[in-house]
């Protein structure tokens, strides 16, 4: 693993990743997300509270989650994201780039993470490299790599607790759980998702060293769990009852799960990968490339489950075992399938993928032509994919001319209702209120409303889903504002006088 052409292959790789990173970083537009968790961090480190001040406590969320205290706490989320970025808005100033690069670095370290991994279930340094080098370039690994949201640091933590256990466990099986179920633990308290991440852990540990587990280990296993949920408990125990409305607020309604276990299937298949690889039904037709990827993901995996000899390698076992783990949870009890999750699962299919290929290069020296050929395009199209959206630029054709307008007219004593991405370039001490439902819940009146395409989607939602607010804000657009500035899937619309 220390030979130069190893070490000259994870260097190229570390490059690809940061080159098609930064492009994300630099080229996408602040969103939603970013700032609904950037902003209780920002408060947390420059005002000493955590509240979520972009976020209207009477109203709500795409998914009509309650926001009850909101302002003054947040609970919706697990605690550790926000203080690691309350964190770095103190050393390293608040921004959109701060934000991300964080997460850059999180996607480095579980790349390093699955470089342990691999090396030490293997031994082999081409199938390390390649699998890292498949993960490198993968388009949904990349997205969440490179953006404010917590799933990445969810997987660095929980995949290092991983590579902890497996290279501390011949020397220290005590000290192999401590270390790992701490950083297990950091991953659950981090994104509800960590616990994929646990339960992997836990699997590998009863499937490597379950005549070493006693009762005592179990205790030490839990001790990070109950010591970091002592902290959040403090926390929680200053408003108890806004944590309920909020938190379990979030939990629900999150689509159908192992209740309807075919339900969830369908749409896990839908949704999930169909949707996220150039199938749904909006795809252009060059969209549709992106099934290449998917379908060579799944073939590999049936390959590595068909060929015995690759399902008897105790190192290829293990990830097999790893992915149904993935697949099975996010299936049926992840009823949201949104794409940022496919970040569980893709560094997975890339290893199996990678095995598969190797395979067939080894047994089947005839057809090596096959899985080069195939791989090539992989990367070719996976690669491709980054670029091809950040030549669109959304952040400099459409984000910064409406910031522009914006700062030209108006200043942060302005009532703004909009995106709360807002708030990365135009300041956090602006007054930008993110209520698309323009204060039916609360009876606010905004100055200036700003609708982006995020805006849009959930203002067309509510003509379906809660036509009473959908009737009140097309008549409030319609009569008391007007609109000055349409570019771009942005629109600004000011107040009349008389409104």
């Amino acid at each position: 693993m220390g030979s130069p052409r190893f070490a000259a292959g994870s260097a190229l790789i570390v490059l690809i990743y940061l080159g098609l990173g930064l492009t994300n970083v630099l080229t996408r537009a602040p969103w939603c997300d970013e700032a609904w968790f950037g902003n209780p961090a920002y408060n947390l480190a420059y005002k000493g509270f955590m509240g979520t001040t972009v976020l209207d406590p009477a109203s709500s969320t795409w998914k009509s989650v309650k926001l009850t205290g909101i302002d003054r706490h947040t609970y919706w989320v697990m605690p550790l994201d926000l203080l690691l970025n309350a964190a770095g808005f103190r050393v390293f100033g608040f921004s959109i780039f701060s934000m991300r690069l964080l997460s850059l670095l999180w996607g480095l370290l579980a790349l390093v993470a699955w470089g342990a991994i691999l090396w030490k279930l293997t031994g082999q340094p081409l199938l390390t490299l390649g699998s890292l080098g498949l993960i490198a370039v993968d388009y949904h690994f990349l997205m969440q790599a490179s953006d404010g949201r917590m799933d990445v640091m969810t997987i660095a933590l929980g995949w290092g607790g991983i590579a902890a256990y497996l290279m501390l466990r011949e020397r220290s099986f005590r000290l192999a759980v401590a270390v790992s179920q701490s950083l297990a633990a950091m991953a659950f308290f981090t994104h509800p998702n960590g616990v994929i991440l646990a339960l992997i852990l836990a699997a590998t540990t009863l499937y490597l060293d379950r005549g070493r587990v006693r009762a005592a280990t179990v205790a030490m296993a839990a001790m990070p769990y109950l010591a970091i949920g002592a902290g959040w408990a403090m926390y929680i125990a200053q408003s108890p009852a806004d944590f309920v409305a909020q938190f379990l607020g979030n939990a629900s309604g999150r689509g159908p799960t192992i209740t309807t276990p075919l339900a969830a299937l369908q749409l896990e298949i839908s949704h999930r990968y169909m949707d996220s690889y150039g199938m749904a039904a909006w795809s252009s037709l060059a969209g549709r490339l992106n099934a290449i990827p998917l379908f060579m993901f799944l073939a590999g995996t049936a390959v590595c489950l068909l060929v015995r000899e690759i399902r008897q390698h105790p190192g290829y076992r293990v990830v097999i075992v790893w992915t149904a783990i993935a697949i099975v949870f996010l299936t049926e009890f992840e009823g949201l399938k949104t794409p940022f999750y496919l970040i569980y699962l893709t560094p997975l299919y890339s290893m199996l993928l990678a095995v598969a290929a190797g395979w067939m290069w080894r047994r089947r020296p005839r057809w090596r032509v096959v899985p080069a050929a195939a791989l090539v395009v992989f990367v070719a199209l996976q690669a491709a994919r980054t670029p091809i959206a950040a030549w669109r630029n959304p952040r400099r054709t459409t984000y910064d001319p409406a910031v522009q307008y914006l700062r030209a007219r108006f200043n942060r004593n302005t009532f703004i209702m909009g995106g709360a991405g807002l708030i990365f370039e135009l300041g956090p001490d602006w007054k930008i209120l993110d209520d698309f439902r323009l204060g039916y819940d609360s009876g606010k009146r905004a100055e200036v409303v700003v609708i982006d395409p995020h805006w849009t989607d959930g203002i067309e939602m509510l003509q379906t889903q809660d036509p009473p607010r959908y009737a009140f804000v097309t008549h409030l657009l319609n009569t008391e504002y007007q609109e000055v500035y349409n570019q771009g899937g942005y629109r600004i619309l000011i107040r009349n006088p008389r409104g």
